[in-house]
């Protein structure tokens, strides 16, 4: 009995010495691998150049009622010390009609002096440009036209045509629907809350609309740049560029803004830059940008019928700056 228990003994001894006579080792339990979080890049918004606007303050030259400011909306506003000093429903919803134009070109002449494209071969008329109403103003480009930028922001502004206006939009986004979207940022960093783009070129949409004072505020930064105020207050342009296959053509434009062509009953030396505008659902619609004694203003016009405007304009003219008609 006794060897019975020794031997058991001696058997659990050996048996506990076994792991460490053949170097046996717990093993450590593998941790799972944690990858770490991906992180995606935050889509951001275009940017644009940083241009200062501070809040203009009402500050009315004189009283005026619906027979001397025939028009259904306006505003005159002092941009050099940033002062409205004549107004009627400048807060009201209206559509700009293709004084639209005045954003397309802005934008389109940022990105190209920006990058040094402003005389570059960049614009192509392609078969997207000219998908337009068939109504619409033109500058009579074709599909296969290669222009500069600058000879399309003077179809643009003189002819104010809307197959012209799409072709910067693709030179600027690749698409009409991509530009409109810069077109509505810029609104927004503009501050215009009474502004939405819909195209390009302003054929009348119902989504597409803005207000005289936020026009204005277009017309403040397109007059930053002394190289717009020039196109747009250029009466006629010759342009020499290619068709689709290389050969020259040959394009006169003219500016459909009377008050910047001297031969015109309407011509006004205080009008450095205009921007015309007109449909069925808008009526005529203007910009006219003009100096005096060392100061920039701008007047905008819309709701106009027909013989309106240009009365609306020099009765400005009369309060502002006492000029009389001759």
């Amino acid at each position: 009995m006794m060897r019975r228990i020794i031997f058991g003994l001696i058997l659990l001894a050996i048996v506990a010495l076994i792991p460490a006579l053949v170097g046996f080792k717990r093993e450590t339990p593998v941790q799972p691998s944690i990858e770490a979080p991906v992180v995606e890049p935050v889509s951001q918004g275009p940017t644009f150049p940083n241009i200062p606007m501070s809040d203009w303050r009402l500050d009315v030259m004189e009283q005026v009622d619906d027979e001397e400011i025939l028009v259904g909306a306006m505003t005159f506003v002092d941009l050099t010390d940033g002062v409205i000093l004549l107004d009627k429903q400048g807060e009201a919803r209206v559509y700009p009609a293709s004084t639209t134009k005045l954003m397309t070109a802005l934008l389109a002449y940022e990105q190209a002096s920006l990058a040094g494209e402003l005389d570059l071969p960049l614009v192509e008329i392609k078969p997207s440009t000219l998908d337009i109403p068939w109504d619409s103003h033109i500058a009579h480009l074709a599909v296969g036209d290669t222009l500069s930028v600058r000879q399309a922001l003077y179809a643009t502004l003189l002819e104010s045509g809307n197959d012209a206006a799409n072709s910067l939009a693709e030179y600027v986004s690749g698409t009409t629907t991509a530009f409109v979207e810069r077109m509505n940022a810029r609104a927004e960093v503009l501050g215009l809350t009474g502004t939405h783009f819909m195209n390009a070129h302003g054929y009348s949409d119902p989504d597409h609309y803005t207000t005289a004072h936020d026009m204005a505020k277009i017309a403040y930064v397109f007059a930053r740049y002394p190289e717009l105020v020039e196109i747009a207050g250029t009466y006629e342009y010759e342009a020499k560029f290619t068709d689709k296959d290389g050969n020259g053509k040959r394009r006169w434009w003219y500016h459909l803004g009377s008050a910047v062509n001297e031969r015109s009953i309407h011509y006004s030396d205080l009008v450095t830059a205009t921007k015309t505008g007109y449909t069925d659902e808008s009526g005529y619609t203007m910009v006219f940008l003009m100096e005096q004694a060392g100061k920039q203003y701008a007047l905008v016009t819309m709701q106009a019928k027909s013989g309106q405007t240009f009365p609306t304009m020099r009765t400005v003219e009369r309060i502002a700056f006492g000029r009389t008609l001759e």
